[in-house]
């Protein structure tokens, strides 16, 4: 009986140590599978950061059609968005006594050269944005009837917070950006000597003569704040850090097999780019750019293929 149980025993000691061996063969020395990465290489680039201010446009030149006698407005032509020139007859007016001396008329013909309307004529050349009176109104002298703008006068007012005076002047070259998205390059032709009270800001000018925008339009003024042309630079999604944001580092690829974590300093970046430094770093390293977040040092990775 005993015999029979150490037999038992032995064979049962046997299954256990076989299961054991196929265990260890099935996964060597336990090693895990390679994480799936998505990389891309250190490279140079261009990088510009900008100063973005609010703008709005205005018309500089604009004159006041006025009255120079008392009447009735007697004929006009003129609408809102209508041209006019310089020395053009914007209206006619008759007064009172021209009006007395139609019935002195009949008696006197000589006198007709008195009733002829009194012609208003336009002091200045450009586009009518106001229009205040229509046939048969009654004027007094000096009232203003219409408003005309000289579209050549056409300006971008920026506000400039007064501490980054020494980065904006008269010949800074700058970018408007429009609603839609349009960019027009221009510089800045000008500035106004105050500042105001409650923003601190100074107002510049950028002169477009050739635009033809409308007035109070909001824009975005852009101009570059610095610049690197030969900055060595990663995508933005290769940069990691920590939850004070004090560090910053990248996973560098070695044998295209581990990731490294490499510390770096950030400098300009823009929408996709920063610019980094770090010793460790050189043109032409790959950087994870996807699939490291959180992984330890030394990780073994894989490149997925694109």
């Amino acid at each position: 009986m005993e015999h029979q149980y150490i037999k038992k025993l032995s064979i049962f000691l046997v299954f256990i140590l076989a299961l054991s061996c196929k265990s260890k063969t099935d996964n060597p020395k336990g090693k895990k599978a390679p994480i799936s990465v998505d990389v891309a290489e250190v490279q140079q680039h261009d990088i510009k950061e900008y100063l973005t201010f609010n703008g709005i446009t205005q018309f500089q030149q604009k004159e006041n059609i006025r009255s120079n006698v008392t009447g009735y407005v007697s004929w006009m032509k003129y609408k809102i968005g209508d041209p006019i020139r310089t020395g053009q007859t914007f209206a006619t007016v008759r007064t009172k006594e021209q009006d007395a001396l139609k019935e002195a008329l009949k008696i006197d013909s000589t006198l007709s050269k008195f009733i002829q309307p009194q012609r208003i004529q336009s002091n200045a050349t450009g586009v009518i944005t106001a229009l205040n009176v229509t046939t048969n109104d009654y004027l007094a002298e000096g009232d203003i009837l219409a408003t005309v703008v000289q579209p050549k006068s056409l300006v971008v007012q920026v506000n400039v917070p007064y501490e980054y005076e020494d980065y904006v002047s008269i010949g800074s070259s700058c970018e408007i950006v429009l609603q839609n998205e349009k960019a027009i390059s221009a510089k800045i032709t000008g500035i106004l000597p105050t500042i105001d009270p409650i923003a601190q800001s100074q107002i510049f000018l950028i002169a477009l003569p050739n635009e033809d925008l409308p007035e109070n339009l909001n824009v975005q003024v852009r101009m570059i704040y610095r610049e690197d042309a030969k900055a060595m630079a990663v995508p933005k999604e290769a940069v990691q850090t920590n939850e004070l944001l004090t560090e910053y580092w990248v996973l560098k690829l070695t044998n295209d097999s581990m990731a490294l974590k490499h510390s770096v300093t950030l400098k300009l970046k823009n929408d996709s780019l920063v610019q980094i430094e770090s010793k460790g770093m050189k043109l032409g390293d790959k950087v994870v750019t996807k699939g490291g977040y959180q992984m330890q040092d030394s990780t073994i990775v894989s490149i997925q293929k694109q």
